[in-house]
């Protein structure tokens, strides 16, 4: 399937843990669509499935319908976005997991995309999310910079796409959710290099 490549910056740590993270299964296509063949000749069903098809550690999520094939270019039964690529989308970000991520799951990744987003089981605190995270797309090059806050804020510059530049004031209000009420501005916190604020992801530089 060609799938768009994304310049991202993977630490050593991520190329080690991609070593233990098995990539069976590949895309097939015919005249009707594509879908995802397992090396035992299964594929996914009526389900979302976290895939990495171009074995680069980094996984999109995909739907398939009742007989096997991608939803692509459309909004799935259950309500959501996916790209022509049929990557899980929110707003024009392609929604990601990383290779350590996806080991560090327990149990199956085949559910629905709201089963497969943040939950608060994880706690992130201002120190987790010092750093720099650019946006995911490849049409844009604003990003953000994020400092330490008083007590549980997290504080950010904001440097947009006409190189102005914003500065936030995020509180939490919950393990992986922050907010900046004065700028209507929601950060949700996927992963320690995955952000999404409002609907916009940003990938730790």
């Amino acid at each position: 399937m060609k799938k768009k490549f994304m310049t991202l910056a993977l630490t050593a740590a991520m190329a080690a843990s991609m070593g233990m993270t098995a990539f069976a299964g590949q895309w097939v296509q015919n005249t009707t669509g594509w879908w995802w063949q397992e090396d035992n000749g299964s594929y996914p069903v009526s389900q979302w499935k976290w895939l990495d098809g171009n074995k680069d550690g980094i996984y999109e999520c995909y739907a398939f319908d009742s007989n096997g094939y991608m939803y692509a270019d459309t909004t799935t039964p259950d309500g959501y976005t996916v790209n022509k690529e049929g990557a899980w989308t929110i707003g024009n970000s392609v929604q990601l997991k990383f290779a350590k991520d996806m080991q560090n799951e327990s149990g199956s990744n085949d559910n629905t995309a709201a089963d497969n987003s943040t939950s608060d089981n994880t706690v992130y605190t201002n120190e987790d999310m010092v750093g720099t995270f650019r946006i995911n797309d490849e049409n844009r090059e604003d990003y953000f910079e994020f400092m330490l806050g008083a007590g549980d804020f997290i504080a950010a510059f904001y440097y947009d796409t006409d190189g102005d530049t914003h500065i936030y004031n995020f509180s939490k209000v919950s393990n992986t959710k922050y907010r900046d009420s004065s700028n209507s501005r929601n950060l949700t916190i996927v992963d320690y290099d995955t952000i999404i604020v409002n609907d916009r992801t940003y990938i730790r530089d």
